[in-house]
């Protein structure tokens, strides 16, 4: 059987170190897109990981005689509390590379278009300006936008329930959200003079999901509807580099605020501790911006990942860090 992991614990240190030695001893070897011919199996297992209590017990300056907690600074200048593990240099260095800025801010957006190819997507972007298609998609492939034929809007009978499709002056005429009355007598193409396009010439409207999220928890807090997502169907099957990160699903139960997380491939050593410090600061500017109407405090952090891996070639490493942290 392939290898399928639960691991509870309180803080989110504690979880990765118990997630990378689960993972170390009980994940399949499996071989990677990504691996040369000399590269050994990586370690790779389904997991969900519970995170009790995601902003206890944050990393301790070790250099405070007060006990308080370590700050670390980004290059944008801002200051953060870091929640996992000392040990964790990925964790520490991508803070100061603005990881959190870059996910909370989109401080790095503009590279998806400035950048000829190093910088094929942001989270900030997928997950706060989402649409189903954007201008670089159509590198990978381009779709032929043809219009709608009158025999698909007479026949559909939503149109007509919701009163959309009308006879007007002996005319079937639809009549669009935007105050467009369309003839439905003629051809559509004909009435606009065209017959199709490529999907890459249409700006495609930007949705900021969080927003979304904070707009319906305020209104049906019982909801289970609170989602993003970050893949688009159209592009990401066929990208060399799609996103990680899949959904994000938000929850009030008793008065907190959980945030569950959903990833299709995930780096534990290198990655995964960096990732939750972006996630759960998302998680709780929700929570802020929901204060004042529902007086919520944040709740458990739930992480899922398809494929929960150690790659091959950082098994030795991995091992070296579980060993410094047992002594």
């Amino acid at each position: 059987m392939a290898s399928v992991l639960f691991i509870e614990e309180d803080d989110i240190g504690s979880a990765w170190v118990s997630a990378l030695k689960a993972v170390l001893s009980e994940g399949d070897d499996i071989h990677t897109e990504y691996d040369t011919e000399t590269d050994i199996a990586a370690k790779d297992s389904t997991a969900l990981i519970s995170v009790k209590y995601p902003f206890s017990n944050p990393i301790i300056n070790k250099r405070s005689k007060e006990h308080k907690s370590l700050k670390v600074r980004s290059k944008a200048g801002n200051s953060y509390e870091v929640f996992g593990r000392i040990e964790d240099i990925f964790l520490i260095g991508s803070i100061q590379s603005n990881y959190i800025e870059e996910v909370l801010e989109g401080i790095n957006d503009k590279f998806i278009a400035e950048s000829a190819k190093s910088f094929p997507y942001s989270y900030h972007d997928r997950i706060f300006s989402y649409t189903p298609f954007a201008l670089e998609d159509s590198l990978l492939k381009d779709y032929s936008i043809t219009l709608r034929k009158n025999e698909d809007v007479i026949h559909n009978n939503k149109l007509h329930f919701r009163k959309s499709i009308q006879l007007t002056d002996g005319n079937m005429v639809w009549k669009l959200k935007n105050g467009t009355d369309l003839i439905l007598d003629k051809e559509i193409a004909e009435y606009y003079g065209i017959q199709e396009l490529p999907l890459s010439v249409l700006n495609l409207p930007k949705i900021n999901q969080i927003n979304q999220i904070i707009e319906k928890l305020q209104g049906s807090p019982n909801t289970r509807r609170a989602q993003a997502i970050t893949w688009r169907p159209y592009s990401d099957i066929i990208s060399d580099d799609p996103p990680c990160l899949q959904r994000l699903y938000f929850r009030i139960k008793n008065k907190k605020l959980m945030l569950q997380t959903t990833w299709r491939s995930r780096d534990l050593f290198k990655a995964w501790e960096a990732n939750v410090n972006a996630m759960i600061r998302i998680q709780k500017y929700v929570a802020d911006e929901l204060h004042d109407a529902l007086g919520l405090e944040i709740g458990e952090y739930v992480d899922f990942s398809n494929s929960l891996h150690i790659y091959g070639r950082d098994i030795k490493d991995v091992k070296e860090v579980l060993e410094q942290i047992a002594g």
